[in-house]
């Protein structure tokens, strides 16, 4: 039949160059995803103080005693 022969030179620095590329490339991946994480984590706590500031309503309030005042004299 049909006889498949194949000749490959084996170079070593491809592997010395990806035995060192790699783990600074994943090094790099799971830095930015710690980093995401982070930026996850200050977000709801500053969405979770600016809620805060919502529920309170210094004019409102002011208003009420305004009225209260009023409404004992």
């Amino acid at each position: 039949m049909y006889r498949v022969s194949q000749q490959r030179k084996v170079q070593g620095s491809i592997t010395v160059e990806a035995a060192i590329i790699v783990p600074v490339i994943l090094l790099c991946i799971f830095w930015l995803i710690q980093r995401g994480i982070a930026l996850y984590e200050d977000t709801i706590t500053i969405v979770e103080k600016q809620e805060m500031w919502d529920e309170f309503e210094p004019a409102a309030k002011f208003r009420n005693l305004e009225l209260l005042d009023q409404a004992l004299k």
